[in-house]
């Protein structure tokens, strides 16, 4: 009997135990100002950016949230002015060159640089053995050919004379086959070589345009397939930007411009003309093509300008600078409030800032609710948690 009574009194005494109030260590810990909890990353949609790893959630104390601006994002439209390095390019149709057809010698140039030509013009004369002898094979060809008509000819009249064999006629036909390809074949080559007698070839101007360079002299000896003459129309130039791959996006064709060039007193306007699919991987640039509104605007190839381009791109979520945090010089972010005062940082990619806005080009949605003031102070928050 008093064995049961000791057994309920050592239930009771561990009863109370399991009751008591947590210790000072517990209640300190319960009590702190700055809490994290490990948090999942949301699932990435398709083309944002993804966190590695899990991200610190953060929480701070009641009193240090008004310090914080947090605003509910949405796409809107970003206008702003990307300005590009730009220079004096001539478009693509507007350049022609002047080579040698066969290897040769100059034996007279009738321009120099800077002259203004017209299309057809002669602006040089080219000797070469290899045209006399192409114009030689002509000849000879053209006198097989005749030959071989002549011969097919009487062939079929002994034929139908009943005094030929078929097997003559049928040969004779074979070789006018032949020697009518290779008359052709030979015309063929000496219409490539232009206009001329003999040895010498005539070299005329393909389009109306002024002559950019000549890059041979009198008596040089040139080989088949060198650019002697390099021509340009001189109302066919345009200016190329060189814009950050980051800016692209936010250029559309049409879009205005205005263009400062060192060597006119005043801006002169522009349009984009075409944005370039290529990039310089090397620069992370893409060109910008940009036509001149007045044509009547004198411009020399080569010359360099500052483009100054009006951007409104496609609808993107854009934050006033003071949202961006850079770390480690290379990676950008913001803090979002995932909850009634609990925030993580989330990655982005960002364009170009402008007059205190930045682009988010990726890792925001609409919706999200986004610390665009006091970002530092959740940020040495999560600094001393490390």
């Amino acid at each position: 009997m008093a064995m049961r009574h000791y057994s309920l009194l050592f239930i009771s005494v561990l009863l109370l135990n399991g009751c008591t109030a947590p210790t000072d260590r517990e209640a300190d810990k319960q009590s702190s100002t700055v809490s994290t909890k490990n948090v999942k990353p949301p699932q990435a949609e398709p083309g944002a950016l993804q966190n590695n790893g899990k991200q610190n959630a953060i929480s701070i104390p009641m009193e240090s949230r008004p310090y914080l601006t947090v605003i509910a994002v949405s796409p809107q439209t970003f206008t702003a002015t990307v300005q590009a390095p730009s220079r004096i390019e001539f478009r693509a149709k507007a350049l022609s060159t002047v080579g040698a057809v066969v290897a040769g010698r100059l034996g007279k140039i009738n321009v120099q640089v800077g002259d203004r030509v017209k299309a057809g013009a002669p602006i040089a004369t080219l000797e070469s053995t290899e045209a006399a002898q192409m114009r030689a094979d002509v000849a000879r060809a053209k006198a097989e050919l005749q030959r071989a008509e002549d011969r097919a000819k009487r062939q079929a009249i002994m034929k139908r004379s009943g005094v030929g064999l078929e097997m003559e006629r049928a040969e004779a036909d074979i070789q006018l086959r032949q020697a009518r390809a290779d008359y052709e074949r030979s015309v063929q080559a000496v219409r490539l070589l232009g206009e001329g007698a003999a040895q010498s070839i005539v070299l005329r101007a393909p389009i109306d345009g002024v002559v950019l360079r000549v890059n041979a002299s009198i008596g040089a000896a040139v080989e088949a397939g060198a650019v002697l003459f390099e021509l340009g129309e001189p109302g066919a130039l345009w200016i190329v930007a060189d814009v950050f791959d980051s800016d692209l996006a936010l250029i559309e064709k049409g879009a205005k411009a205005a263009l400062q060039i060192s060597a006119l007193p005043e801006p002169v306007s522009g349009h984009v003309a075409a944005v370039s699919a290529a990039m310089q991987t090397d620069l992370r640039r893409g060109a910008v093509y940009i036509a001149l509104d007045d044509a009547n605007v004198i411009l020399k190839p080569g010359m360099f300008a500052r483009a100054l381009i009006e951007a409104a791109g496609p609808r993107r979520i854009v934050l006033p600078t003071t949202a961006v945090l850079i770390k480690d010089k290379k990676h950008t972010l913001v803090y979002v409030e995932t909850a009634d005062g609990l925030f993580e940082p989330r990655n982005v990619v960002i364009g170009q800032a402008r007059d205190g806005q930045v682009p988010m080009l990726e890792g925001l949605g609409e919706g999200d609710r986004v610390v665009v003031s006091g970002a530092l102070l959740l940020d040495s928050a999560a600094a001393m948690l490390l």
